[in-house]
Parts: C-alpha cells; sequence; structure tokens
C-alpha cells in the first residue's frame, strides 16, 4: 500500500480552486488503495528558513527552529508519493508553499555530487526515494504559463533528491482556475474531475 502525503499551499484552503482540483485526485488514489494524508499550510506554523545551515552543518536533519515542520519531515519520511498543490502565484508558488519548500532543506546533504553532469544534494536519507506530483491553477488560460513552476519543482526534486531519489512524476496544470468559483458551470466540468480521479488511481 502506498502512502501519499498532500500539501496544499493555497491560502483560501479547502475554499479555493486548488483543492476543488485536489481532493478527486487524493479521491482516485484512496479508492485504489493508497493511505492519504492531507496537509493545509494555512492552518500550520512553519516559519521562513533563516538560512543559517545549522541543520546541515551542525544538526543534520534537525531545524532549529521548533514549529509544525518537526512532525511533518516525520511524515514526510513515510510517504511514497508526496503531492505539492498550490495556485500559481507570479508564474511561481505561494508564500506558505515557499516556505514549507525551503524549510524542506533539512531533507538534503550540504555536500555536492554530480549526476548527469549537474550538481546536486545527495539525501540525508539515502533508502527514501519518493514521486511528486504537481497540482496548479491559474487566471491565465494557457499551459505555457505554468513553465516556470513545474521547472521549479524538476529542479528542486533533483536537488534535492540527488538526482535520483525524488522525481516530478506528473502535472495536473488548470488554466482559467476562477471558472471553477462558479457553480453554475462546475456541471461543465466534470470530465475533467473524472480524469484528476482516474489520474489519481
Amino acid at each position: 500500500m502506498k502512502t501519499v502525503l498532500a500539501v496544499n499551499g493555497s491560502p483560501r484552503g479547502k475554499r479555493g480552486n486548488t483543492d476543488k482540483i485536489l481532493q478527486p485526485f487524493l479521491d482516485g488514489m484512496w479508492g485504489a488503495g493508497a493511505k492519504v494524508e492531507m496537509l493545509y499550510l494555512k492552518d500550520l506554523a512553519i516559519a521562513e528558513c533563516r538560512g543559517c545551515y545549522t541543520c546541515q552543518m551542525i544538526t543534520p536533519g534537525e531545524c532549529v527552529i521548533k514549529d509544525d515542520m518537526d512532525w511533518i519531515v516525520d511524515e514526510m519520511l513515510k510517504a511514497d508519493v508526496m503531492v505539492f498543490a498550490t495556485p500559481l502565484y507570479v508564474f511561481t508558488v505561494t508564500a506558505l508553499m515557499k516556505a514549507f519548500m525551503d524549510r524542506m532543506i533539512v531533507l538534503g546533504d550540504l555536500k555536492l555530487i554530480y549526476v548527469d553532469g549537474l550538481s546536486a544534494h545527495p539525501p540525508l536519507h539515502a533508502d527514501k526515494k519518493w514521486e511528486w506530483v504537481l497540482i496548479s491553477n491559474a487566471g491565465f488560460p494557457e499551459r505555457a504559463q505554468f513553465s516556470a513552476l513545474e521547472e521549479t519543482f524538476r529542479k528542486f526534486a533533483w536537488a534535492i533528491g540527488g538526482g535520483t531519489h525524488a522525481k516530478l512524476a506528473g502535472s495536473i496544470l488548470k488554466g482559467m482556475g476562477e471558472i471553477l468559483t462558479v457553480k453554475q458551470l462546475i456541471p461543465e466540468f466534470q470530465w475533467f474531475f473524472d480524469a484528476c480521479r482516474k489520474a489519481g488511481s
């Protein structure tokens, strides 16, 4: 049985368009037998990374900041799949998601290794491998508007996973996400929600 940790970085939480896309995807995973845990970053205490590198040089894998990231890291290490859900803010993630991603530095080693000619940080937990999924929506209609966001997660998975221990397995990217706030139009997108559910399965 696969264990899934889903992280929603929308400041709207359960009321946001991102969650409307995320939930059918997770329903599909749950229906296929996965164990799914859901986190809403807006409800958690996650301070910004201080860039002190204590978690790398003095207490490997342990941050000096004591907040909800302490137990979230434990949950990440139990997960086989991580789902990152964020609306597109200035062509990247929300501030909530960025703080969360920055604090994930505790999962890597400060050393540099080279894999296929690119530098990466070796993972601190060498026996751990993840598949990552990215879910996002934006006001713009074109898929190309998500290109910087997708590349951020590809590079992040590469760098923190030592080139081999984390990979972006797939993305669900919905343009014109604000349409999902119009209740009368929701039935018109049933095909989309069904596809999200199938992708999760």
